[in-house]
């Protein structure tokens, strides 16, 4: 009976209402595959749970970082400290108050349960006014969609972290090569020797045959004609052709400044730039794929349940909890009873 009117005392005299503010959400990704139930309707569509994050969110919601939060724009301690609190359940600072003693009355405040099915968290937070719970609750819903945030930078930090280095070692390489072949350009004053080159081997063949032909006219006429008064200016005009293909080949082969020089240290630069654009181009290509990754790394906090104001207590349950310490009185009670009953018998029988 002692229990029982305690419990009665308690919960119909001094026990203080208290409101409960809850809200449910979903983390989610979709590169995770889901397992079943909803999760399996959730992948149709290309969304799957993510699971390992909702656990972290869940163990972030119970860590201290998120009272320190929650303290930014709740004042917790004035909350369950209210006047007309019950001295059995509110918040007793003590001689020493310290935020470890406030961060252990405030776990037992807050409820955190994971559907494993669905993939949905809910939330539970109470406190002695609606608009107290409402408030700490709109809290810890902006921190979890932060610490969400937190974890997105920090994941694409290191998906792209390697892949932008390496981009911009690539991109410095194509910008290096480039200003090397420039800069040989307006020192040798050509800006393409290969087609220079080219251009000096065509005029090249083209007066190879020019000469050819004039030698032939030439072996024709004095054949034919030895005293013909054109031979002398045929002759000049094989000298002149031979003197022009011999500076003409000096350009190309010359040991000094020639084409041949130009064009071998123009290919040797021309290579290396080719070499850095493929290796730019390749860099490109493994950053989109680092950041389609990323994309996939993302995770999302989808709100299914906004924190409510509740427009009643529903703590505490005081009939609940008077029949469950009365039942739990009278069940000891009996086991009392048969053992003091048992232990009398078996004397007896001694």
């Amino acid at each position: 009976m002692l229990p029982t009117l305690l419990a009665a005392i308690y919960y119909g005299l001094i026990a203080s209402d208290r409101y409960v503010s809850e809200s449910r959400f979903l983390v989610r990704s979709v590169n995770k595959p889901a397992s079943e139930g909803i999760s399996a309707y959730l992948r149709d569509f290309g969304i799957a749970r993510a699971n390992d994050d909702a656990y972290a969110i869940q163990e972030y919601l119970y860590s201290r970082d998120v009272m320190k939060g929650v303290m930014r724009k709740v004042n917790l301690r004035a909350v369950y400290t209210r006047a007309g609190a019950d001295p059995i359940t509110r918040y007793h600072p003590g001689d020493r108050d310290t935020d470890e003693r406030l961060y252990r009355y405030f776990k037992r405040q807050l409820t955190v349960e994971k559907d494993d099915e669905t993939g949905i968290t809910t939330v539970k937070v109470s406190a002695y006014r609606a608009a107290d719970a409402k408030a700490i609750m709109d809290a810890l819903v902006t921190l979890s969609e932060e610490q969400i945030n937190v974890l997105n930078s920090r994941a694409r930090r290191d998906t792209l972290g390697q892949a932008e280095q390496t981009l911009a070692q690539a991109e410095t390489g194509l910008t290096d090569a480039t200003l090397a072949l420039t800069r040989y350009r307006n020192a040798s004053e050509n800006v393409d020797p290969m087609k220079s080159a080219g251009a000096a081997v065509d005029r090249s063949s083209t007066l190879n045959r020019s000469l050819a032909m004039l030698r032939v006219n030439l072996q024709t006429m004095l054949a034919k004609a030895p005293d013909n008064p054109a031979i002398p200016a045929v002759r000049q005009r094989i000298a002149a052709l031979e003197s022009q293909i011999a500076r003409q080949q000096g350009d190309l082969t010359g040991p000094k400044n020639g084409l041949s020089e130009k064009l071998g240290n123009y290919e040797d630069l021309k290579v290396k730039q080719e070499l850095a654009a493929k290796v730019y181009e390749t860099a490109q290509s493994q950053m989109e794929t680092a950041r389609q990754e990323a994309m996939r790394q993302q995770i999302y906090i989808e709100t299914v349940v906004r924190p409510n104001l509740p427009d009643e207590p529903l703590e505490p349950r005081r009939w609940r909890y008077f029949l469950t310490v009365a039942l739990l009185s009278c069940w000891a009670f009996l086991m009392l009873y048969l053992l003091v009953s048992g232990s009398r018998e078996h004397l007896n029988l001694d």
